[in-house]
């Protein structure tokens, strides 16, 4: 066998056959399983009154109503479990300082971190694929599947699992185990408390760091848009934390700080330039996040277009504002400017949006699309026909039978954590075995 191949098998092993990813594995399908029952529950009780409704029934969309909410799971695992089981890659190898050994074989440290990595993105594929039971049985429901927009979602929960590897390969290669678990959960938590802080409005800045945070990022894939901007995000983070971790580790370097500086200022100058992407496409099968093709094709037509906004940001009037027309118009749009009054002009002008396109501007306190539009395309000169009817979304309706809810916490309670124990235990007798 290829010594490499031997050192990522390795890896693998003790990755996957530790008890750490047992337990991780185990609590991974009881908490997996409860979000898709309750979630395929309420569906399926909403569901009820929609099936002989056409009308009501064009809101009930499978990816928002069950497998966002099924993920969300997923999403407190990766953030306050997932780090014990990565910070112990590099932690037992210091703490044993087997690491100085396996220098010693014909092994670079780039490749033992890159064997190490690639066990553990498998690892996080894993975690992944185990939401294909659930997508098993809604399909044999009779469910629908929008594949798209599901490949998009489970992406970006990948991409979150991969900066969590990279953020606790990062704490095991500065601190001691115990310290590099504290260390990596600060800097999840510290996201999330920002966020906090901008819905308290705490201050100016969290509103500034809101739009740099891990959930803020993760919204995009949740809501159906493939952004750019948060791809690569994720990207140049996990690359950052990576790459100092594999500096901090380097026994050769007297002076680590040079390195790191370098990484951390090329980092900072490839978040500055990941902040500017702004391609953004709609997956969903509604098209929820676009405006209607006609409408999209005249805002296409507009030369230049800016939207200045009087409001609060922790105000609810922008908030509907931002998500009804202002994400919208950025999928259509990528560079329209919008901007946020400050001061004394904010105070005297409080709730007015004034539109400049193409050099002229008008003002309107009014949030509704219709009055929004009017306004945009009298400034512009462009004359909106008769609206072309919409294509309709049919929705997807399921009503599901207590039997079907049942089969949920079969699969999930009992069959996989079955196989992972018959998995793991019969990998600990054959180990065993050979010892003897």
């Amino acid at each position: 066998m290829n010594p490499l191949t031997a050192l990522i098998m390795k890896e693998l092993k003790d990755l996957f056959f530790s008890k750490t990813a047992l337990l991780l594995s185990l609590a991974i399908c009881f908490i997996f399983g409860y979000s898709f029952y309750s979630a395929v529950s309420l569906y399926g009780t909403a569901s009820s009154s929609a099936v002989n409704n056409p009308l009501y029934a064009a809101g009930f969309e499978p990816v928002p109503g069950v497998f966002v909410p099924t993920f969300g799971g997923l999403f407190l695992i990766f953030s306050l479990l997932l780090p014990f089981l990565f910070i112990r890659l590099l932690s037992l190898e210091r703490k044993q300082n087997t690491l100085e050994l396996l220098l010693q074989l014909p092994f670079s440290l780039g490749e033992i971190m890159a064997a190490k990595a690639l066990a553990a993105i498998l690892f996080i594929l894993f975690i992944v694929f185990m939401s294909i039971p659930a997508l098993l049985l809604w399909t044999s429901w009779g469910g629908r599947l929008p594949l798209e927009e599901l490949t998009v979602l489970a992406g970006g929960y990948f991409a979150y699992g991969v900066l969590i590897l990279s953020i606790s390969l990062f704490s095991s290669a500065v601190f001691s185990a115990a310290s590099a678990s504290i260390f990596a959960l600060m800097v999840i938590i510290s996201s999330w408390l920002v966020d906090f802080g901008k819905e308290m409005n705490i201050s100016s800045l969290m509103l500034v760091l809101s739009g740099w945070t891990f959930t803020k990022n993760m919204k995009y894939f949740e809501e159906g848009i493939f952004s750019l901007k948060a791809l690569s995000y994720f990207a140049v983070l996990s690359a950052l934390f990576f790459f100092s971790a594999y500096y901090f580790l380097r026994f050769d370097l007297r002076k680590k700080w040079r390195p790191i500086s370098v990484i951390v200022v090329l980092g900072a100058v490839l978040m500055i330039i990941a902040s500017l992407v702004s391609f953004n496409r709609d997956v969903t099968e509604s098209r929820r996040n676009s405006f209607p093709q006609h409408l999209a094709e005249s805002l296409g037509k507009i030369k230049t277009m800016k939207v200045e906004i009087y409001l609060e940001k922790t105000d609810s009037r922008f908030r509907d504002y931002e998500n009804s027309f202002l994400k919208r118009l950025a999928i259509v749009r990528d560079d329209v400017e919008s901007t946020m009054a400050t001061g004394d002009r904010l105070k005297s002008n409080y709730g007015l949006f004034v539109y400049t396109v193409n050099g002229k501007s008008e003002t309107t306190y009014s949030t509704s699309e219709e009055e929004i539009f009017g306004i945009i395309f009298d400034l512009a000169g462009i004359i909106i026909g008769r609206t072309p009817e919409r294509a309709h979304y049919r929705g997807y309706p399921l009503v599901t039978s207590e039997r079907q809810q049942a089969a949920v916490i079969f699969v999930y309670f009992l069959v996989l954590p079955l196989v992972i124990l018959i998995a793991f235990g019969s990998k600990r007798v054959r180990s065993t075995r050979r010892s003897k």
